[in-house]
């Protein structure tokens, strides 16, 4: 059963302007209040000042694996670093979590490609919020495909988000405690 605190939060900026940083804060504050936070989190890697592709962390085990790297202008994703994001979004891996996070859906999952499999397995089957980080451009699309689901678009760089998340997650705990 799905509790009524499956809620969907878009966690939105600009392309490069701290969305991941931001949701890292967030995965630090979340535990530090007792909460389990899983999924998984894409780091950017520069080299000289400029993006030279993508890491992917589990946020179970704070393993780090490459994604994607930038090869002639366009970016070469790996299909292990694709195979070790599967796993961190799987049922096994987010099962007790309280907090799903999932850094980033873009193009790729609007198009069905990418990880948009296990997010819409999420939305179904978790009792967790389902934090997206997204590109404020790419938020209206995303909030489209999910018509069906409670969301909140919430600015990722103001730190009154971060404290929103927070007060969520207290919120849908009491309910769960209330429900025993």
């Amino acid at each position: 059963m799905v509790s009524t605190c499956n809620k969907l939060i878009l966690w939105t900026g600009e392309k490069h302007r701290g969305k991941t940083t931001s949701a890292a804060n967030l995965v630090k504050i979340a535990r530090h209040e007792g909460f389990i936070v899983a999924g998984l989190l894409a780091p950017s890697i520069y080299n000289n000042d400029e993006l030279h592709g993508f890491d992917v962390i589990d946020l179970n085990s704070e393993a780090r694996f490459p994604l994607a790297r930038r090869k002639t202008g366009r970016f070469k994703f790996f299909a292990e670093g694709l195979e070790f994001g599967n796993a961190a979004l799987g049922a096994a891996a987010t099962k007790s979590a309280d907090l799903v996070i999932f850094d980033e859906f873009g193009p790729l999952e609007l198009n069905g490609q990418g990880w948009r499999i296990k997010v819409d397995s999420l939305l179904t089957s978790s009792n967790a919020l389902i934090l997206l980080v997204v590109r404020q451009e790419l938020a209206d699309e995303v909030r489209q495909i999910y018509t069906d689901f409670p969301s909140l678009i919430l600015p990722a760089i103001e730190p009154e988000s971060i404290d929103k998340v927070i007060g969520m997650l207290k919120e849908c705990r009491q309910l769960q405690r209330e429900t025993v």
